[in-house]
């Protein structure tokens, strides 16, 4: 069925000869999209996504239905500005500045077209030079004490065609605002570009060189009091969203690959300062037969570390209750007992610089045949990464900017020992080949097909070894993946009734392979084991030697009306399925019968699927007022997911997901008075109740992402913007939460400290854009 579908889809496209241009982007504003525009739009309008509830220097997350993976798609010039988020994050390699002159975001299926990528994705391009020298500068800053500072200069070079663009970016951003008192910094980002560009009759050719260099911070928990249905309460002596939940010291506790205990140093550029080196190269040209191609190519080497810090379980340990209360706990590196009433255990993933090595092109041919806009395009991408892995647990005060703890005296070491480290090293060499079809069939009806063939070879030294056992004079396991193919398909349509008014469907099919590995050896359970039969939590050491390959697809369908009153009112209103087969997920099960076992059951592979409703509504009732409503009512669900270990089954199907909800809104109301220089805007969204474990035992309340502004045209050269992040001041957790798997009630923990995402909390922020 599948496979038909795509092959249809390929078949289209080339009886009805088509491939089209990209849409032109434009400014991120309120439009009013009439109906023309639906079938063959490339692009969503109206979603603010550099309206970060989470972080003030990227975009944020676009609900598309499924569970977030971390794959933040962010295209520059035309081409991804990273491979993978894992170890290099695309916010580490790409900023909002003055450099860029276009933004916008990639439809659903636009993004999957181009790059196989599953989700909304952000596009930008970099200013070309005009015919005379222009200047653009901006300042920011923040009631939490975050600043940035960003020029971009751009002119002729000659009267030749010639031109050159230059620009400069520095932020200091604090996060949330809270004191790390390691380093006054969440997120330190310089950034530098210079670009030299020749326009001819024909077309026009840019090489740019990007800079970039990130300080990085950890990831954000916060202790909390639940209470249960949803509600909780600040931990005592703790500002929720505001004090810092991370040893004061920034040094953080570790394995190496050889299993010696370590310490990572926060302050160093080792474990927190990305760099980035990125050549652009790009262009256009004009063929005398009416044909136009684009094109992109990107080099860039990357050294990126990447911190995860979170808690081991959902439960912070209560000194006052058994079994912790036979157990004694000091400052680390000293005989100083520790008084406070609770103890918390964390987890860390830590990764120094990675070495990684990207290249991406691509090519697009287009043209206007009669009624058809055509276009035909090819990308290739080479990824090749190294990066060594360290992890290690260990226990911390539970108060603002916690400290170490031992459970010995004068004990040093901290770290416990069944955490380890482990290098990896792959490779990535991706070819494609893609088509699109924008056409009309009379005066009533509007399609739009789309198809993609991807050809993928995978090679993975796989590092097997886990523990003590190190690497010393082991060899890592090479495994070739070649040869496999990734495919997407997709059709959307239009079918007016009246001038006014009809019906909208599309349906798209994307697919990925991907590759794991699984342990040697099993007992009888299902448990991974070693040659001895002993799990690693009884001391022993199951190793992962056997390689295996799965192939994952995302379908999504959906129909609906489109209602159109002029450019007073534009109404989509779709029903949409969306599903996604073959997800990886954990299957590491605690003995329940108390025993202290821990064994990994795993791979499981489970389903997710999705049936929602949304209607997106943009109007002008009047004169220089503009509103959009997002009203999405959702149900994204496992599907066969079962988990069986220790002789009992723990069954997700037809649970919520977590971290999702089932109601969303948006709405982003603005009004333009003063003679068009003052604009007054707010931005809400609405997030419905949140399961935040895969039992959906634990929950969260409903909450608003609130955002408002007032934008200031002192003139054609100054503009000044005040905005105000969280005016409602909510407070809160949200997302899902650690160590939740297993556990069936929220009973027990009712009362009782836990830790969980905290919403960010009012932030007041002033930008001034200046032009000469």
């Amino acid at each position: 069925m599948k496979r038909n579908f795509f092959y249809l889809c390929f078949l289209s496209l080339f009886l009805t000869s088509g491939f089209q241009t990209f849409a032109q982007e434009s400014k991120i504003d309120t439009v009013i999209v009439v109906e023309s525009s639906i079938a063959h739009r490339k692009e969503e309008k109206n979603r603010n996504v550099m309206l970060n509830a989470d972080a003030a220097t990227g975009p944020r997350e676009v609900n598309i239905g499924l569970p977030f993976r971390g794959d933040i798609v962010i295209l520059e010039n035309g081409v991804p500005v990273v491979f993978s988020f894992w170890p290099t994050m695309p916010t580490f390699a790409w900023n909002v500045d003055n450099s860029l002159g276009r933004m916008g975001l990639l439809s659903f299926e636009e993004g999957a077209l181009l790059y196989g990528k599953v989700g909304f994705a952000v596009q930008s391009y970099d200013r070309d030079p005009g015919r005379k020298f222009q200047g653009y500068a901006s300042a920011f800053m923040s009631s939490v004490g975050s600043s940035r500072f960003d020029m971009t200069v751009t002119g002729p070079i000659g009267k030749k065609g010639w031109g050159y663009m230059a620009s400069a970016y520095q932020s200091f951003d604090r996060g949330y605002g809270t004191n790390l008192m390691y380093t006054p910094w969440d997120n330190k980002t310089s950034n530098a570009k210079f670009a030299i560009s020749k326009r001819y009759k024909k077309g026009s050719v840019k090489l740019l060189y990007k800079y970039v260099e990130t300080q990085i911070g950890a990831t954000a928990y916060f202790p909390v009091t639940y209470k249960g249905d949803g509600e909780v309460e600040e931990y005592p002596g703790f500002r929720l969203g505001k004090d810092s939940y991370f040893p004061r010291n920034g040094m953080i506790p570790y394995r190496d690959v050889m299993g010696d205990a370590q310490w990572a140093n926060l302050t160093k550029d080792k474990f927190s300062k990305s760099k980035s080196h990125n050549i652009y190269l790009m262009g256009d040209h004009r063929f005398d037969n009416g044909w136009k191609l684009d094109y992109s190519a990107l080099y860039q080497n990357m050294k990126s570390p990447l911190i995860i810090e979170f808690p081991l379980s959902l439960m912070i340990w209560d000194t006052q209750e058994a079994p912790y209360s036979y157990m004694n706990f000091y400052k680390a590196g000293s005989s100083d007992v520790y008084e406070g009433r609770h103890v918390q255990m964390m987890y860390n993933q830590l990764m120094p610089q990675s070495d990684c090595k990207y290249f991406v092109t691509r090519f697009e041919m287009n043209k206007k045949i009669k009624n058809h806009s055509v276009r035909i395009g090819a990308t290739y991408q080479n990824n090749n990464r190294q990066y060594t892995t360290f992890g290690g647990a260990y226990l911390m005060s539970v108060e603002p900017n916690p400290v170490l703890l031992s459970m010995s005296p004068n004990d040093d070491t901290v770290v416990f020992g069944g955490a380890w480290g482990s290098i990896s090293h792959d490779k990535y060499s991706r070819t494609a080949l893609y088509a699109s079809d924008d056409f009309n069939v009379g005066s009533r009806l509007g399609l739009s097909l789309g198809a993609r063939l991807e050809h993928q070879n995978y090679t993975d030294y796989h590092n097997p070894y886990v523990n003590n056992e190190g690497l010393e004079d082991k060899e890592l396991i090479k495994k070739d993946f070649n040869n496999k193919f990734n495919k997407v398909g997709y059709a959307k349509l239009v079918y007016k009734l009246t001038n006014g008014f009809g019906f909208v469907g599309d349906i798209s099919y994307n697919s990925e392979n991907k590759a794991y590995w699984d342990y040697t050896y099993r007992d009888a359970e299902g448990k991974a084991v070693d040659e001895n039969g002993l799990t690693a939590s009884e001391g022993g050491h199951p190793r992962t030697t056997e390689p295996g390959s799965y192939e994952t697809a995302v379908t999504k369908m959906g129909g609906g009306v489109y209602l159109n009153i002029g450019k007073k009112l534009s109404v989509v209103s779709m029903i949409t399925s969306i599903k996604k087969n073959e997800v990886p997920g954990a299957a590491t099960l605690d003995d329940p019968s108390g025993s202290g076992l821990r064994a990994d059951f795993g791979p499981e592979f489970y389903n997710i699927e999705t049936m929602g409703w949304s209607t997106d509504i943009t109007a002008e009732p009047f004169r220089n007022f503009n509103i959009h409503y997002l009203l999405t009512l959702q149900n994204p669900q496992y599907k066969d997911y079962e988990v069986n270990g220790f002789g009992q089954t723990l069954s997700y199907s037809d649970k919520t997901i977590p971290a999702l909800s089932k109601v969303l809104m948006e709405i982003d109301p603005s009004y333009m008075f003063a003679k068009g220089k003052l604009k007054a805007w707010v931005s809400l969204r609405y997030f419905g109740k949140q399961y935040s474990n895969e039992t959906n035992a634990f929950s969260w309340n409903p909450w608003w992402e609130n955002f408002g502004g007032l934008d200031y045209m002192v003139n054609r050269k100054l503009t000044l913007k005040l905005q105000v992040v969280n005016f409602l001041d909510q407070s809160g957790v949200k997302g899902a939460i650690q160590g939740g798997s297993q556990i069936n009630s929220d009973a027990d923990y009712i009362g009782k400290p836990i830790v969980a995402n905290a919403i960010r909390p009012r932030t007041v922020e002033l930008k001034v854009d200046f032009k000469f």
